[in-house]
Order: C-alpha cells, then sequence, then structure tokens
C-alpha cells in the first residue's frame, strides 16, 4: 500500500531518482558488522567518521574494510520485490530515470550488472557530494534540464529523505516492514511497489 503525508500527486511527477541498495536491490552491507569493524557505535555516519579521522593511513584502512563490505554485499544482491516492475512501468510512461547512491562505483556497477538494472544514469559517492548533499539530484536535474521539485526520490533511509528534502525534491520513503519515525516528513509511504504502480495514474 501507498500512504499519502501530502498533496502531492503522482501525475506532477516528470522524473524519477532511486536510492539502490534497500531501495531497488537487496544490498545493503551488513551495517551492524561494518560498524563493529570500525568500533562506532549504531548512530554514527560512517563515512563522517572516516573524514573525522586524524591520518592518512588510517581513513585509508577504514575506507578498505568499508569497501570490503560493499562489495561483498553487491555480490550477493538481488531484487527487491516489485521494482523491476516499478522500473518497467515508469519506462513505458517515458520518465527519465536515475540512480542516485551513497556507495562506491564498484559495488554499484556490480549490483547493477548482476541484476541488470537498465538505469544507465548512475551517480555514486564519488560522482557527488554523498547523501544527504542535495548536490547528486541537482546534477541530475541539470541534466534532465528539470526542476527538483518536478522529481521524485525513492529511498529507504533518513538520508534519502533528508538529500530529497535538502534538493527541494518530493520523496517517497520504501518502507516495507516497521516504518520509521522519520517517516512523517515524506511525501509518500510506499510498502509494496505495486500498489505505487496501481497508484499512479493511467
Amino acid at each position: 500500500m501507498i500512504t499519502r503525508l501530502t498533496d502531492m500527486q503522482l501525475e506532477q511527477i516528470r522524473g524519477v531518482i532511486f536510492d539502490l541498495d534497500g531501495t531497488l536491490a537487496h544490498s545493503n552491507p551488513d551495517f551492524k558488522g561494518l560498524r563493529a569493524a570500525l568500533g562506532i557505535g549504531s548512530g554514527t555516519d560512517i563515512l563522517e567518521h572516516i573524514h573525522s579521522l586524524e591520518t592518512t593511513m588510517a581513513k585509508m584502512q577504514a575506507l578498505e574494510i568499508v569497501h570490503d563490505y560493499e562489495l561483498e554485499s553487491s555480490r550477493q544482491a538481488s531484487w527487491i520485490e516489485g521494482a523491476q516492475a516499478l522500473i518497467a512501468f515508469l519506462k513505458m510512461r517515458q520518465l527519465p530515470l536515475a540512480i542516485l547512491t551513497r556507495n562506491m562505483p564498484e559495488a554499484a556497477k556490480i549490483t547493477i550488472e548482476k541484476l541488470g538494472i537498465d538505469i544507465p544514469l548512475v551517480l555514486t559517492r564519488y560522482d557527488a557530494e554523498p547523501k544527504p548533499h542535495p548536490q547528486g539530484i541537482h546534477l541530475i536535474c541539470e541534466q534532465w534540464q528539470l526542476n527538483p521539485a518536478d522529481i521524485l526520490y525513492v529511498g529507504d533511509y533518513l538520508f534519502d529523505l533528508q538529500t530529497a528534502q535538502n534538493a527541494g525534491s518530493r520523496c517517497a520513503l520504501y518502507c516495507p516492514e516497521e516504518v520509521p519515525d522519520y517517516a512523517q516528513a515524506a511525501d509518500l509511504l510506499v510498502s509494496c511497489y505495486h500498489s505505487l504502480i496501481k497508484a499512479w495514474p493511467k
């Protein structure tokens, strides 16, 4: 099902940007294990932690750990239920599609190629400032020559919602199970992509 939290109408949407891990693909790293390996708590932003490290060697060692976790999870990626059908539906409606991920390019490439995700425009954390910075959405909108307000960003986590807000875009939060506390700031809550397809005006 979908739950509307604002008056945003789907017929107003002129382009869709997806998060990758946890949104299109079951490919999220083992964040609990990763944070344990880095020696940080559950509430700590991994990339900010690495940026805060004092020496180049420490940063390189931490990034190597992160890369190993990202690559391993990407090798085991599988489709999230309904995501493939949603992409096909949006393509049929001739809406431009893109992926904006916090992942590194190599891991994103593995996931996309493994699943055959047919979305050629992909920005990673090395192509734009990492989410929740809005630069990625702005770069995609520039390429599409669209206003960020006409874009729907689909993600599964707080950073995705914040990225859309910071860019001035709409946000659909994918939450198939428990609805998180921050979900109230989204425009749509999506528990099933098939329901989102049905809700889209024909």
